[in-house]
């Protein structure tokens, strides 16, 4: 594996600056339409596959299976409140959750691990009901408390299986799993303590190997090599802490000094910035890039395996959360999906590993599953009378953070006044081309939330003019299929709830800024 000899600066003018060449890929294979139809045709293969008890798996993983799955789910659009099986399948998943894993009111902390504790809790922030904030808060709790001595996560880390203290070590894997976990949390508005995300970062800026990358690190303590899916695990954490805890997914602190001395050291180098460069250099979407020996593992590499969409999903991540369209000369999106749409088999699963676990990570990776960086520089307030506190909640010196956006906020000072009457007024109406958009102009962006729900209203005159309101007050590509497709109208939902606060009106259109 190549080493990184390069000084650190110029990591970032490598980053910047291989950009121009285009990506090979298919332009015809990956459409929005060919994308909407794997993305269904996966969904339909864990339906499939789910139990008559609204489970996945079996046996001690049960609960984790289910977590994963449900998850998958809810990010490629199915939502509860929609009609037909795919909306039944979930809230039986629901139901099973809602009875059994740790966070329960009145209920006795389980052992469940961190893979599922952290699930839950991504699994939760997704549904977005207030009702569950109350167990979301202890499944933060609970991670705070199963943190190792050295920042990482163990699969267990309960007083009485480890000792007294918690396990002393951890791994790389579970670690991701927790920190991008408690990360949503805070975006959530969940109190997090600021030490235990300052342990997490510090594990990862001091462990990153002379060659660039991570591992796995097993308990902390042994040499793993570096694979792609722990560089993109470390890249990913680093990029959501960072955000947190210095309002910047690559902060100023991390930022090159042209006049400073390259150093062939990337341990001294900022760490976001060197993951960014080995995964450069090593880009693929057919293998997780790690170690050969042996006849067994180099017949595992050379057929694409090795936790391959595990790999994929960690890629997706660590690229939306340090908001990389391109790595080098890689469209990474368009050749990871092409890839994707390629391999995936008939009954819509994906199979370089575990079914359940590579079409469920296929699928996140699909519907770009990570959040952006401005969610965890503008949490979402607490439902509370009192001013939202900072990005981390606890501890003396927790830093301040700009005043989170808006929503819907007018740029343009000339827009008209906000006009009288509801947004259901206004669809009974039979107004000209054009004036639904406008009235909804002067309201914020939580109107759009308003409109997606009339998509499936009884009328289909209702329907259409809602659909043709948010063809005018959205880019294209939100708005796909989202007037004859759940999926697509449970994908938009999702998206409108994360970003709803970021929304803009920019040349009469609703943008993330």
């Amino acid at each position: 594996m190549a080493r990184v000899r390069r000084g650190w600066p110029a990591l970032l003018l490598g980053l910047l600056c291989l950009t121009a060449t285009p990506a090979a890929a298919d332009p015809d294979l990956v459409t929005p339409a060919a994308l909407d139809d794997a993305i269904q045709k996966g969904v339909d293969y864990l339906l499939e596959k789910q139990r008559t008890d609204g489970t996945w798996g079996g046996g001690s993983k049960e609960l984790g299976h289910t977590a994963l799955a449900t998850f998958a789910l809810l990010h490629a659009g199915v939502r509860e409140d929609q009609i037909g099986k795919p909306a039944k399948a979930l809230r039986r998943a629901f139901a099973y959750l809602d009875k059994h894993g740790p966070g329960r009111a009145k209920k006795r902390d389980e052992d469940p691990g961190t893979y599922t504790t952290s699930l839950l809790l991504l699994l939760l922030r997704e549904r977005a009901r207030p009702i569950d904030r109350p167990r979301m808060q202890r499944l933060a709790d609970l991670l705070v408390r199963t943190q190792a001595a050295n920042g990482q996560w163990w699969y267990y880390g309960w007083p009485g299986r480890t000792g007294k203290s918690g396990p002393k070590t951890g791994d790389n894997s579970n670690t991701q799993f927790a920190c991008l976990a408690l990360a949503a949390g805070v975006a959530e508005g969940l109190e997090v303590p600021r030490t235990t995300l300052e342990k997490a970062r510090t594990w990862w800026r001091e462990t990153i190997k002379r060659d660039g990358g991570w591992g796995y690190a097993s308990g902390g303590g042994s040499a793993s090599a570096t694979t792609g899916s722990m560089t993109a695990a470390a890249v990913s954490c680093l990029g959501a802490l960072n955000a947190l805890l210095d309002g910047k997914a690559i902060p100023v602190s991390e930022t090159p000094d042209p006049k400073s001395t390259p150093s062939p050291n990337p341990t001294k180098a900022p760490a976001v910035l060197v993951g960014l460069d080995w995964l450069r250099e090593h880009f693929s979407v057919t293998r997780n890039e790690g170690p050969t020996q042996g006849a067994a593992k180099q017949r595992q590499r050379k057929a694409g395996r090795g936790w391959l969409h595990y790999y994929l999903w960690a890629l997706e991540r660590a690229f939306v959360l340090t908001e990389v369209e391109r790595i080098g000369e890689h469209d990474w999106y368009r050749e990871g999906a092409g890839q994707l749409l390629k391999s995936q088999a008939k009954d819509g699963s994906w199979r370089q590993e575990r079914p359940l676990y590579a079409t469920s990570f296929a699928l996140l990776f699909l519907t770009r599953a990570a959040d952006p960086p401005r969610a965890f520089t503008n949490p979402r307030p607490k439902p509370s009378d009192e001013p939202a506190p900072g990005p981390v909640v606890t501890g003396p010196d927790a830093p301040e953070v700009p005043d989170a956006p808006q929503p819907g906020k007018v740029e343009d000072p000339a827009e008209p006044e906000a006009v009288t009457g509801t947004l259901e007024d206004w669809l009974d109406e039979a107004l000209p081309p054009g004036e639904l958009a406008r009235r909804c102009r002067t309201r914020d962006a939580t109107i759009l939330r308003a409109l997606v729900s009339f998509l499936q209203d009884p009328k289909p005159e209702i329907r259409q003019r809602a659909f043709e309101a948010l063809t005018e007050l959205l880019p294209a590509e939100r708005v796909f299929r989202v007037d004859r497709h759940p999926l697509a109208r449970g994908r938009l939902r999702g998206w409108l709830y994360k970003n709803e606060r970021f929304l803009h009106l920019v040349d009469g259109r609703f943008v993330v800024r």
